[in-house]
């Protein structure tokens, strides 16, 4: 009786320590704000992007948004169809290419989200890279690709 016990509590334990590092669920209207922040980023409209993105905590501001546009080789105006996200670590990383012909050279736009419902920071890669995190990932999206 000790050891099924034992072994029930160790199981237990176990599956709520997993649990714990599930990924949350991922909302779809964050896929599509994704898209439309990459065509606003494309256009140059950084105030609306301001007033679209969900932020958890201090949103950046439109200023930093042009700021970080110069990252990009050329922006253009994109209506993107497409994004991926993909489950890394701690994180749901959103992907969304710049271009509406995608190769491995196409500059994309990074949204980060530790809850699946809201933004926590941004970055830039090229879709190249993107395929490759996708690759070492057991939990994509994809939406329109």
């Amino acid at each position: 009786m000790k050891k099924k016990l034992c072994f029930m509590l160790a199981a237990l334990t176990l599956l709520m320590s997993l649990s714990a590092f599930a990924a949350p669920e991922l909302s779809d209207s964050l896929l599509k704000t994704a898209r439309s922040a990459a065509g606003y980023l494309g256009s140059g409209e950084y105030e609306r992007l301001v007033t679209l993105l969900p932020f958890s905590g201090i949103a950046p501001g439109a200023a930093e948004w042009e700021r970080f546009a110069r990252n990009y080789d050329a922006l253009s105006k994109v209506e993107p169809t497409g994004a991926v996200a993909f489950w890394k670590g701690e994180g749901w990383i959103i992907a969304v290419p710049m271009a509406n012909d995608i190769d491995e050279d196409t500059e994309a736009l990074i949204l980060l989200s530790e809850d699946g419902k809201t933004f926590v920071g941004y970055r830039y890669a090229t879709w190249e890279q993107v395929e490759k995190e996708c690759a070492r990932c057991d939990r994509v999206v994809k939406e329109g690709l």
